[in-house]
């Protein structure tokens, strides 16, 4: 038996709708030289043409085709789509989900992310969001968990653990499945009585962990890559392991670009007054004013 099938199967999942395209190219690669130690198999849903998709014709990617939503179901349906390759996931050893803009920065062994049996076989990372604030640290009370009663997803004050991010999950492929069902069924439970979480998929994500031991991964595994820069040349760099892309950039188009709310991609010029609003929506001491610069950034 050779060395490549005795290595574990991983089924990796990503979703690439609309514009998101742009991050599918950079993660493929740098997964591929990156995530060490096992066999990746890819499983990539999406509406590019399937001629158009880069490296959609190596024999370990799937494309799954699929018609975009919009927001926020492009990212809240994602269990439901997940379980549509249910078997074939269920064939690998491991499945983890990535979010279109995370990209492996430093090689990362499988045995750093797999999780024990201890962790009940799921496996769960820190907020980038966080890093400044530090509130995976702190107090779960001070999580923005969902907090309403009649919502699925929600976690009461005085529950919880961290507050973990939508953008990398997963486990072994038993666990993760299983996972995706619950989920699947409560968000669905909350649509039916018209109600969507606060975080979308990342409230029932954070509520159903909070219920499970979990492999908690810190902030290098979905590192901030605007923050990379505070890092300089120091050996702080070869920590990171997984960076989150900064979708605000206008290297990616800006967010309402990649969500399809402008047809023209944000300037240089623009990107430097969002970064002045978001200066000064720090220091707006009026919470009703401070909404309102916020509704001009996103």
């Amino acid at each position: 038996m050779n060395q490549a099938t005795e290595q574990p199967k991983v089924a990796i999942l990503y979703i690439a709708l609309g514009r998101y395209i742009v991050f599918w190219k950079d993660f493929f690669e740098s997964c591929e030289e990156k995530l060490l130690s096992c066999e990746k198999h890819y499983f990539i849903w999406t509406d590019c043409p399937p001629e158009e998709l880069e490296h959609g014709n190596n024999s370990r990617v799937t494309i799954i085709p699929t018609q975009k939503r919009g927001w926020p179901y492009d990212s809240l349906m994602r269990f439901d789509m997940f379980l549509q390759k249910k078997e074939e996931i269920l064939q690998c050893d491991y499945a983890f989900f990535f979010n279109a803009n995370m990209m492996f920065y430093n090689p990362t062994d499988l045995s750093e992310i797999a999780p024990h049996e201890w962790n009940e076989g799921l496996v769960a990372g820190a907020h980038p969001g966080l890093l400044k604030r530090k509130i995976y640290l702190k107090n779960p009370d001070e999580h923005s968990y969902e907090r309403r009663a009649e919502s699925t997803a929600y976690i009461p004050f005085g529950s919880g653990k961290h507050y973990v991010c939508g953008a990398f999950n997963g486990g072994t492929s038993k666990a993760f499945v299983h996972m995706c069902e619950v989920l699947k069924e409560n968000v669905q439970k909350d649509l039916d009585n018209g109600i969507v979480a606060c975080v979308d998929d990342e409230s029932h994500l954070n509520a159903y962990m909070s219920q499970h031991n979990y492999l908690f991964l810190g902030i290098t595994y979905g590192f901030p890559e605007k923050e990379l820069k505070h890092l300089g040349r120091s050996g702080h760099k070869n920590m990171i392991k997984i960076i989150s892309r900064q979708k605000s950039h206008p290297k990616y188009g800006g967010l309402k670009y990649l969500r399809g709310k402008r047809n023209t991609k944000m300037s240089s010029g623009e990107y430097v007054v969002l970064k002045t609003l978001k200066l000064l929506c720090g220091i707006i001491p009026v919470r009703t004013w401070r909404r309102k610069v916020k509704s001009k950034l996103l």
